[in-house]
C-alpha cells in the first residue's frame, strides 16, 4: 500500500488522467499500468504466498482474476492509485509517479475483504469515528486477537487523523459515467516471521449515496514477475 505520509488525496475524474498521462490525448483507452483494465483476466502466481497462507489473514483469491471495476485516485504530485477490481470485490492496487508505464509503478498490492461492521447509531459510530476512536488508534486489534500497527503516520504518539480522499470507480470503459466512493482511511500492517510477507489491514470508512459501512481489507505485496495480464 502507500508507504509514505499522505498530506493530500483528490478527486480525479477519468477525462483529466486521460490528458494526464496520454501520449494522444484521442486515445480512448484508459490509462492502465501493465494493461489492466476493464474486462482483463489477471493470473496472480500466488505460490510465495500459499507458502505462508497459514499465517495470514488474507484469503487468497483464485489464480485467475476477472476485472470488472476500475477506481482513480489522484494523490497529487503526479501520483496516482489505480484500483481493479474483481466481482468479489478483491483489488489489485497499483501506485504509479510520474506517469502509467511498468517504470512508474511504486508499489504493487493485493487486497482482499476481511469483514464489514454497519454502525447502527451516533455512539456506535463515535467508537470507530471519533477523535480516540478505532480508525486511527496505533494498533488495530481483529476479533481474534490479531494486532496491526499504524502505517501512515506510524511516528506520531497517540491517535492519528484519518485520511479522506473519493474514489471514482468505473465499470463501463466506454462510458465517463463513475461511482463516486469517499473514503476515511487509516493503513495498518504487522510483520510476520522472517521471511515471510507482511500483511496489511486497510480500514476505511465508505460513503456512498447516503449509506456508510466500515470495510477491513487485508494485503499483501505483489511482486511484478507474478502478475500476467491477458
Amino acid at each position: 500500500m502507500f508507504g509514505r505520509t499522505i498530506k493530500s488525496l483528490v478527486k480525479s475524474g477519468v477525462r483529466d488522467i486521460k490528458e494526464k498521462f496520454s501520449k494522444d490525448n484521442k486515445d480512448d483507452e484508459f490509462p492502465t499500468p501493465f494493461g489492466l483494465r476493464i474486462g482483463a483476466a489477471v493470473d496472480i502466481d500466488t505460490l510465495p504466498l500459499r507458502m505462508h497462507a497459514a499465517d495470514l489473514h488474507l484469503k487468497l483469491p483464485e489464480a485467475t482474476m476477472m476485472i470488472v471495476a476500475q477506481g482513480y485516485i489522484d494523490l497529487g504530485d503526479g501520483t496516482h492509485s489505480h484500483r481493479y477490481y474483481n466481482s468479489d470485490d478483491a483489488m489489485i492496487q497499483v501506485l504509479t509517479v510520474g506517469g502509467v508505464e511498468e517504470q512508474h509503478v511504486e508499489e504493487l498490492t493485493l487486497f482482499v475483504p476481511h469483514q464489514s461492521f454497519y454502525p447502527d447509531s451516533d455512539g456506535a459510530w463515535a467508537q470507530w469515528t471519533s477523535e480516540g476512536g478505532k480508525l486511527g488508534a496505533p494498533i488495530f486489534r481483529l476479533d481474534d486477537g490479531t494486532e496491526y500497527s499504524r502505517v501512515w503516520f506510524d511516528t506520531a504518539e497517540g491517535y492519528a487523523k484519518p485520511v479522506i480522499f473519493t474514489e471514482s470507480v468505473y465499470e463501463d470503459p466506454d462510458s465517463d459515467e463513475c461511482s463516486d466512493i469517499t473514503h476515511t482511511v487509516m493503513l495498518y500492517g504487522r510483520n510476520l516471521e522472517q521471511g515471510k510477507k507482511n500483511e496489511y489491514l486497510l480500514v476505511s470508512v465508505e460513503a456512498y449515496e447516503g449509506e456508510r459501512s466500515v470495510e477491513l481489507m487485508v494485503g499483501v505485496d505483489l511482486e511484478t514477475a507474478n502478475l500476467k495480464v491477458i
